[in-house]
């Protein structure tokens, strides 16, 4: 075998390690939702655009590389994910270009309808809560129980729906 057979095996398999050993994508995306959410419970924008390209960008990697491992789904989760990402993809971008809360308001929502449907494949240890504010007719995700409504106006309106 030449070395650069060996060498690109070593490289793959190296890249393959620090995949499984890494967060899945579903992790990745939780960790720039929460800022997201944070921002709008605050009625800010601050680091909202910046979340949301971030989002975008590993949803992407995601489809180009994608597997139910690298998702962190299992079963139908993963099915849905993989349908689900163009959706996705499309609300991070919206959340990355928003001008305004409203807009920003929007595109989590659109984002957060198909991340409950994800998170229903993540290991019950990982999985964040499921909120929903009755006034806004509107579900978002969260750490936790204490409800941070980013919808505008009634940040402690809604209530835990699923755990």
């Amino acid at each position: 075998m030449s070395k650069k057979a060996i060498l690109f095996i070593v490289m793959s398999l190296a890249a393959a390690g620090v995949r499984a050993g890494g967060p899945s994508s579903f992790d990745v995306v939780m960790e720039d939702y929460e800022p997201i959410r944070n921002a709008l419970i605050n009625d800010s924008m601050d680091g909202v655009n910046s979340h949301g390209k971030a989002i975008a960008d590993e949803l992407r990697a995601l489809g180009s590389d994608f597997s139910p491992v690298r998702a962190g789904a299992t079963g139908e989760a993963a099915d849905v994910v993989r349908e689900k990402l163009p959706e996705m993809i499309s609300a991070a971008d919206a959340i990355a270009a928003a001008t305004s809360l409203e807009a920003a308001r929007d595109g989590l929502y659109e984002l957060s309808q198909p991340l409950v449907r994800w998170r229903e494949g993540v290991a019950e240890s990982g999985r964040p809560a499921v909120a929903y504010c009755p006034m806004h007719k509107r579900s978002w995700l969260q750490p936790g129980e204490e409800i941070g409504n980013p919808y505008g106006g009634m940040p402690r309106c809604g209530s835990i729906v699923s755990k």
